[in-house]
């Protein structure tokens, strides 16, 4: 496992063993207090499971350390990314809307954990079972936004392709399939399916997502294998919106993009 990534998951288990034996509770003490099981603080004490915020919340909250454990949660989920994607990560949280083109696999905020579990391993061979967990964890906390009271207006396209991808195996694009047609019913959700009868479309040169805020500038984001690239410039952001814009125009109306999910679904024999 990456020293950085150990060394951040460690500080929040020392600082929680810290607080923990400075106010005399045991590991079960903490646990009842927070609402956790104790094998869960226990997990996180041996760096053997991945704090989450709202676990990070409840030790601020149970300790009286308003922000500390908090801040230490946002270093160990960003430590989790690469460092260019690290941006992203907060523009997620803050957003009153995102509309992003994924043209080679199904969306980070849509994946199913079986589905996030095979590309993030794909990608990371010589990783260790543990720090894939601890991956898949900061991905799957990510997809939390879409649970809020107040989500954020979510936009996707996704090229067909990306669908029809055994990745994982057919069990797992089964379900991952399922998840989409499932989300596809959601409020505030819009998924677009690119078919591969789009000729000559605008998101030949990768993944683009764009986030609006309320009283700031809009900012764009487009990656590339082995890196990424904040784009701020209100012209540039212009373009790849512009290029969104196109994308959606040569996508799949949403209904048919649903029907389109359900039919490759049925053809790999799901339900």
């Amino acid at each position: 496992m990456p020293e950085v990534k150990k060394s951040a998951i460690a500080a929040f288990a020392d600082e929680l063993r810290s607080w923990r034996q400075r106010l005399g509770w045991s590991q079960v003490e903490l646990a009842e207090k927070i609402a956790y099981s104790p094998s869960l603080v226990s997990g996180v004490e041996t760096l053997a499971k991945t704090p989450t915020l709202d676990f990070a919340e409840r030790c601020d909250e149970a300790t009286g350390t308003p922000g500390t454990f908090v801040r230490l949660h946002d270093l160990v989920t960003r430590e989790a990314y690469p460092s260019y994607f690290a941006p992203v990560l907060g523009f997620e949280r803050e957003a009153t809307s995102v509309h992003s083109w994924e043209p080679g696999v199904v969306p980070g905020l849509l994946q199913t954990a079986g589905y996030a579990r095979s590309v993030i391993r794909s990608s990371h061979p010589r990783d260790s079972d543990e720090a894939i967990d601890r991956m898949l964890a900061a991905r799957l906390e990510r997809q939390e936004i879409v649970a809020r009271d107040q989500p954020p207006m979510l936009w996707f396209i996704v090229a067909e392709g990306a669908l029809r991808q055994f990745i994982g195996g057919r069990t797992v694009m089964d379900e991952q399939l399922g998840k989409l047609a499932a989300m596809a019913a959601h409020p505030g959700l819009v998924i677009q399916v690119l078919p591969f009868a789009a000729t000559e479309h605008a998101g030949t040169d990768g993944p683009i997502s764009v986030y609006d805020f309320d009283g700031a500038p809009s900012v764009g984001y487009t990656e590339c294998y082995g890196g990424g690239r904040v784009v701020e410039a209100h012209d540039e952001v212009g373009a790849l919106m512009t290029a969104i814009s196109m994308l959606r125009a040569s996508a799949l109306s949403p209904q048919d993009s649903a029907e389109l999910v359900r039919k490759i679904r049925s053809e790999i024999g799901g339900n």
